[in-house]
């Protein structure tokens, strides 16, 4: 599949689960990677990213970004940002942890990485 930019510091192309989103430039632990746009919800979606209680957003960028169990990344939900919890490298895909951000998940699945059913934060307590 053709990859994708989104200027100045990404790229969209084949990551852990599917499409994800890579940097193209080194970024510094702490640093805001993007702010979110796009048309909130009040329910989650399989691409949208919670940002309060009942309230999810479709960003063009974020709704590529993929989970992990070791994020590099996690969600400011006040500010609607995206902020990296490491430095991360170029060409290094972009990642959260999608247990720690979304109450519950629209399409649940099992990750690549623990083999755990990823069912939001209010359900992955529960064994499948």
């Amino acid at each position: 599949m053709e990859s994708r930019s989104f200027k100045p510091k990404f790229i969209l192309k084949e990551g852990i689960h599917g499409q994800g989103i890579f940097t193209t430039v080194k970024i510094n632990k702490g640093e805001i990677l993007f702010e979110m746009n796009g048309n909130i919800i009040n329910q989650p979606t399989r691409t949208s990213i919670q940002i309060g209680k009942n309230k999810h957003i479709e960003d063009d960028i974020g709704v590529h970004v993929n989970h992990s169990c070791t994020p590099n990344a996690k969600v400011n939900r006040k500010n609607r940002t995206f902020t990296s919890l490491r430095d991360i490298e170029p060409n290094e895909e972009i990642t959260f942890d999608y247990n720690k951000n979304e109450d519950r998940i629209a399409a649940p699945f099992t990750c690549h990485c623990c083999q755990k059913i990823i069912l939001g934060k209010l359900k992955s307590k529960i064994k499948v």
